[in-house]
């Protein structure tokens, strides 16, 4: 059973976006789910294609969701063996920025629970109005999520908010609410643009809200499957491995919080 849903963010220094693709597909994503706490993961990559016009100073490049069941374990499983053989991080990321937060359900739905997911994520952050709260996961919960299940090509979605509980890092993020989208059309994005069932809901934080649409990077990769390798799936990691080489990162733990 899913406890919450780690939404990961991250971009790769100027030019060595192909290091870090490399690493986090075929390393970190099979290191973390060998960590406790972990049921699956998958990457995305920042789309051509945007619902909205974003700022300049968004510019991460790839998302990764990963399906916890329990997420204060598998954070401490981060913090004691980050930075370690059992966990490590090439120098290609651009670590100045940390945008790594476990998500809680509040509400779900999927419209064929047997048919894979295939395509891409619309990824909605977003904020109450002022004092707005309860009243903004009622009305997102009852109303807004039925209706955005009933645009072709949405397979699945969740509604889920942040809790301090069981967190990597002793920040609080920028958006405390979000709506993971999972498309198994390639237009389904558009329906999206100009997102006026959010923009004009009096208890959405206009202000802060971002809409995203990001493109299947990777499979989704189960504990399982790590767990219980194939032979090509152990030859892509250990030349993985051997194309990083030393180029890690030594330091930077103590942004992660402490146990």
């Amino acid at each position: 059973m899913i406890e919450a849903i780690l939404v990961v963010l991250t971009k790769a220094l100027a030019g060595r976006e192909a290091d870090l693709d490399d690493w986090y597909t075929n390393i970190h994503i099979r290191d973390a789910l060998r960590f406790r706490g972990s049921i699956a993961a998958q990457r995305f990559s920042r789309s051509a294609h945007q619902p909205m016009d974003l700022p300049g100073s968004f510019d991460w490049q790839y998302l990764a969701l990963y399906d916890v069941f329990d997420a204060e374990r598998f954070s401490r499983e981060h913090w004691e063996n980050a930075l370690t053989s059992r966990m490590m991080v090439t120098n290609a990321i651009d670590d100045s920025v940390l945008e790594d937060y476990h998500y809680y359900p509040l509400a779900f739905r999927d419209n064929d629970p047997e048919a894979p997911h295939q395509g891409g994520v619309v990824l909605e952050q977003l904020n109450a109005a002022p004092g707005q709260d309860t009243a903004m996961r009622t009305w997102y919960a009852d109303s807004y999520l039925p209706q955005a299940m009933r645009r072709p090509g949405v397979q699945s979605a969740g509604f889920l908010m942040f809790r301090s509980h069981g967190q990597m890092i002793p920040t609080t993020p920028d958006h405390a609410y979000v709506g993971i989208y999972k498309l198994n059309d390639a237009n389904a994005w558009q329906a999206w643009q100009g997102a006026d069932a959010l923009t004009q809901a009096p208890c959405i934080d206009r202000s802060s809200l971002r809409i995203t649409h990001w493109d299947r990077l990777s499979q989704r990769l189960t504990r399982d499957d790590v767990q219980n390798p194939t032979s090509a799936s152990l030859a892509a990691e250990e030349q993985a491995r051997a194309r990083m080489g030393d180029r890690v990162l030594t330091g930077g733990v103590e942004k992660l919080g402490s146990a």
